[in-house]
């Protein structure tokens, strides 16, 4: 039986980590079992990514097949998620970090988790009817801490620069913007 308190463990890291607080890191491990109780984030994140789906859909319109396009959907972010911890393991073994990566991989499934979080609700605005500026405000606002969120966990998980976590950020965001060409973006 699998024991959920890793899982409200890298949550509660996560939570802290929101708010600055370094001591979030210190809630994940750092172990084996900590990389593999983290991939328990990818379903965590998957009711964010409903609402941000539907979201787009309530202003674009929704495709013919919306069964199809959202599987499509979630798994690209699936295929995504994975080829971007398969990217890191080999950044982390060029980085000299590699005993480091099982709590960066814990603390960046977790901050996923927060930060899908955040855009939903930076995305609340516009989908209630906020006026424009105030809707590009939020959405603006959350990004960048969702951004700053999972740049935070890669420096204290992997004990880095600056600059090399915002590097490691820079492809998380780039796996991500690939598999949302490959999906057809808006659709």
């Amino acid at each position: 039986m699998i024991s959920l308190s890793p899982v409200a463990a890298g949550l509660r890291g996560a939570w802290l980590l929101m708010r600055g607080d370094a001591k979030g890191i210190e809630l994940f491990d750092g172990g084996p079992d900590t990389a593999i109780h983290s991939f328990w984030a990818i379903p965590l994140c998957l009711p964010a990514l409903v609402c941000l789906k539907l979201f787009d859909w309530l202003q674009a319109g929704a495709p013919a097949n919306v069964p199809v396009a959202m599987g499509r959907y979630l798994l690209l972010f699936v295929v995504g998620w994975l080829v971007y911890v398969l990217i890191s393991h080999h950044l982390a073994t060029l980085l000299n970090r590699l005993p480091r990566w099982p709590l960066f991989l814990a603390a960046w499934s977790y901050t996923s988790v927060a930060g899908n979080t955040l855009i939903v609700l930076g995305a609340l605005p516009r989908v209630l009817g906020a006026p424009a500026p105030v809707a590009q405000l939020a959405e603006i606002v959350v990004l960048g801490w969702a951004l700053w969120v999972q740049w935070y966990g890669i420096r204290l998980s992997l004990k880095v620069g600056r600059l090399t976590a915002t590097l490691l950020l820079v492809v998380d965001t780039v796996v991500g913007v690939a598999m949302a060409m490959a999906g057809g973006a808006a659709r």
